[in-house]
């Protein structure tokens, strides 16, 4: 199973976290693009809305930006 590369990821490559949304991938998105990375699970969290992810979730999940952060991401 592949983890989904958070702070990397576009809109349909989000949609392989299970259980999320559209709306929950344009979040990400959004918060990306003001913000920068997103650092870990609780943060991810937060920006989805203050939900708490499931283990099952976080094990797919990759924060790691040493790859380079996303296009849209501030100073890059």
């Amino acid at each position: 199973m592949s983890k989904v590369r958070v702070n990397l990821a576009n809109p349909q490559e989000l949609l392989e976290i299970p259980g999320l949304d559209p709306q929950q991938a344009n979040a990400i998105i959004r918060f990306r693009v003001e913000h920068g990375p997103i650092l870990d699970a609780t943060q991810l969290g937060r920006v989805l809305g203050g939900i708490t992810l499931s283990e099952a979730v976080r094990d797919r999940l990759d924060f790691d930006p040493a790859a380079g952060t996303a296009p849209e991401a501030p100073g890059s």
